[in-house]
Order: C-alpha cells, then sequence, then structure tokens
C-alpha cells in the first residue's frame, strides 16, 4: 500500500481550494453587476412549454427545431457553458453576432431561460 505524506496532498487540495476561490468571485463580481431586468428574470419560475414556443418563433430560424445548430451554435447543454445571467445576457444584448438582441418582458425571458436549460 502507498502511503502519501501531508505534503504530496496539499499542494493538489490548495490548488483546487484556489481555483474555486477565483470561481466564487468571478460569479461574485457577475452578480453584482445584475439589472432590474435581470434580477427580475431570475426571480421569476419560468415555464419550460411556453420557453420552447418562444423559442421556436425567435430562435429556431438560426438554432434548428431541435437546438442543434444550424446558422448558430448548438445549444443542447448550453446551461453546461454559460451561467441563467450569461444565457439572459446574450439573449437580450446579441453579445456574439449575428445573433440579434431580443426584446423580451421578463416573464418572457424566464421561459425561454426555463427551456434553455431543459435542452
Amino acid at each position: 500500500m502507498v502511503r502519501l505524506s501531508w505534503k504530496t496532498m496539499a499542494i493538489p487540495g490548495l490548488a483546487l481550494l484556489v481555483v474555486g476561490l477565483i470561481g466564487f468571485a468571478i460569479n461574485a463580481i457577475a452578480e453584482a453587476g445584475q439589472t432590474p431586468y435581470e434580477r427580475s428574470v431570475l426571480a421569476f419560475k419560468g415555464n419550460v412549454s411556453t420557453g420552447q414556443d418562444l423559442f421556436e418563433a425567435n430562435c429556431s430560424a438560426c438554432h434548428g427545431t431541435e437546438a442543434k445548430g444550424w446558422v448558430g451554435p448548438n445549444l443542447e447543454e448550453v446551461k453546461e457553458r454559460k451561467s441563467d445571467l450569461q444565457l439572459i445576457r446574450q439573449v437580450t444584448r446579441g453579445e456574439t453576432p449575428p445573433m440579434p438582441k431580443f426584446e423580451l418582458n421578463e416573464k418572457q425571458m424566464a421561459d425561454l431561460l426555463s427551456y434553455l436549460k431543459s435542452i
């Protein structure tokens, strides 16, 4: 049986702690800059079915009817790549050209966000 010293175990543990703290700090900074619109969207419990309808009407032309990409990228498991706040900003600001800005009210955005997180 191999025995590891506390020093051998401490270095990877410390590295994980530092990475975790950096991630926490980045998230805290992003949340501190939330707009009233974004806070309102995040406060709503979105409806996946209504969000899917919104997606089909507004997003499927570029992302495909099954969100697997076409002109726009594949959105399957997008929740693994982007936070809720990043998704809201992508949709409402069109941060990645050629994506347009969409003007959805807070409830509509919450519904769309729920759908995006379900795929």
